[in-house]
């Protein structure tokens, strides 16, 4: 066991709007070190002593109290969760909860920073590396690696396997200030595209196109040959909401990993400036002159798409899983689409997910017992605890469908969102690490079909667009303003370029304003911590 630790209690500045000052005063209320014990604020300080076990539940021999902000997605209070209330009787430590809705939670994580009245924790929180750099500096979020060392040995254990993953978060002073969520059983960046497997059938397609001229023939053909069967012209070969609901496909055929900042041959380049982007625009104006891209593609809403997909009038789409959108159970009838090469490029790459999201753990300066919290959080990232975040017990969710092979399946009867009144790990990304056999156990004939085409058609062509990287104060400055005005332009001009309203003469004029805007200077800023990411060791 680890020495006892004393505590003592933190004093506040007090906010000055009225809101920071009842944000306070629920904060102080839970500052107490000991459930049920009382830790005035703004008084004598107050010590309180905790036996904190390194290993095994318990963590800490007594009752520990601490604070925890995080974003919810309205489906349920933390408080009232069975994921909390189970760790609580695990561990001992209980939380007092702040979590602003989702929608306003960014607002409210910067309202914290700003009053320096700030939780124990942040969980689930998406803080940026350049608010990590931010906060850090000033003392308000405090160094991980050596509690992790002494006391987290599940996340020892995912730095070991997956070194990208500690490379990513430490922080450009050598310290790790944040934890972030591990998932890569699905690497995928976006929702794939999907074909309606009935047209498929209807036109008697024996093998999915293969290059970008054989997609356009089968594009062409869904929009002539009635594969509905309703005797009416009224299929749409490909839609979408916004080109960003497929573009990074399309854009992946012509070998283009992001429109942004992307790695091409160990090399940092700006994907929509290069000439194979191009390319790209003038197939996907194309599209749009034969009517085989939704012209409602730039106004419509997600459920006008969905309302065409459900009468069966669509070909190719983006989805999650390709059943929704036709209004059927997701089944292996409708194939995930297979990557097409272009004239100038003989393998497609598929801009793929580093499977982590960084940001989504962190422990404050004001923290009384940053050991039994990081043994807390520790937990998650082990096998156990992981499944536990997801889906608590047996019988909660989950239950077995072959307890002797280890296949999982859910039990039906519960609404969509039942999970979420029960752990938070639930329409966020909370800090843990996935194990893919896990994820693998939940069998089914489409999961296994789904999996097999992943491996086929995202990870064989996948690329990781650009690592996450942390930016000096001095490089953010830079390119502070140039990165917002980069984005509106070229989003705008995509579209524009592609309904043929800029025709595509006026390229070199494109390039120049990308120019005038800064790309040189953001490319540069970005190849600097490239290198400076790729010399961590």
């Amino acid at each position: 066991m680890s020495p006892i630790h004393k505590v003592e209690n933190v004093k506040r500045k007090a906010p000055k709007s009225v809101f920071l000052l009842l944000l306070m005063m629920t904060m102080s209320l839970s500052s107490c070190s000991a459930k049920g014990e009382s830790m005035p604020s703004n008084t004598e300080d107050s010590k309180v002593k905790l036996e904190i076990n390194q290993e095994g539940f318990p963590i800490v021999n007594g009752e520990l109290s601490l604070t925890m902000f995080g974003p919810n997605v309205g489906v349920s209070k933390w408080e009232d969760m069975k994921y909390f209330i189970e760790m609580e009787k695990k561990t001992n430590i209980h939380f007092n909860f702040i979590t602003p809705p989702n929608e306003s939670f960014e607002t409210q994580k910067k309202l914290l920073f700003a009053s320096r009245d700030l939780p124990d924790i942040f969980y689930a929180s998406s803080l940026s590396n350049s608010e990590i750099t931010k906060y850090s500096k000033q003392g308000l979020l405090i160094p991980l690696e050596n509690l992790i060392e002494q006391y987290a040995p599940n996340i020892q254990r995912m730095f070991e396997e997956l070194p990208d993953v500690k490379k990513s978060i430490t922080a450009l002073d050598g310290h790790i200030y944040a934890l972030p969520s591990v998932d890569r059983s699905l690497p995928w960046n976006y929702s794939p595209l999907w074909y309606n497997g009935s047209f498929l059938k209807a036109l008697e397609v024996k093998k999915l196109p293969e290059t970008t001229e054989e997609l356009f023939e089968l594009l062409t053909r869904m929009k002539n040959e009635d594969p509905n069967g309703d005797g009416e012209q009224d299929e749409i070969p490909l839609t979408a909401v916004k080109l960003s609901d497929i573009n990074q496909w399309f854009m992946g055929f012509f070998g283009i990993v992001s429109p942004a900042q992307g790695v091409y041959e160990d090399k940092v380049q700006y994907g929509a400036l290069k000439p194979e982007y191009r390319e790209y625009l003038i197939y996907m104006n194309r599209l749009w002159e034969n009517e085989l891209l939704d012209h409602e593609t730039f106004s419509q809403s997600h459920e006008q798409k969905l309302l065409k997909g459900n009468n069966n009038r669509v070909g190719l789409y983006s989805s999650w899983g390709p059943g929704a959108l036709l209004g059927m159970e997701d089944n292996t009838a409708n194939p995930m689409m297979q990557p097409v090469s272009s004239p100038n490029v003989k393998k497609p790459v598929i801009p793929i997910s580093p499977g982590q999201s960084v940001g989504q753990f962190a422990i404050t300066n004001v923290n009384p017992y940053p050991e039994a919290t990081i043994r807390w959080i520790d937990y998650s990232y082990s096998p156990e605890g992981s499944i536990f975040l997801h889906s608590l017990y047996e019988g909660d969710i989950w239950e077995w469908a072959d307890r002797e092979n280890g296949i999982r399946r859910y039990i039906s009867g519960f609404p969509q969102d039942y999970r979420g009144t029960l752990t938070p790990n639930y329409g966020i990304n909370v800090p843990h690490w996935t194990q893919i056999e896990y994820a693998k156990s939940f069998k089914s004939e489409f999961s296994e079909f789904n999996y097999a085409e992943t491996d086929k058609k995202i990870i064989a062509y996948g690329q990781v667009p650009f690592p996450n990287v942390f930016l000096t104060a001095e490089e953010l400055d830079q390119i502070a303003g140039i990165t917002a005005d980069l984005n509106t332009y070229v989003e705008d001009m995509e579209m524009k370029f592609i309904t043929g309203r800029e025709p595509i003469s006026m390229w070199d004029s494109y390039v120049q304003t990308l120019k005038e805007i800064g790309v040189d200077k953001l490319v540069d800023v970005y190849q600097t911590a490239y290198d400076r990411y790729e010399s961590i060791k």
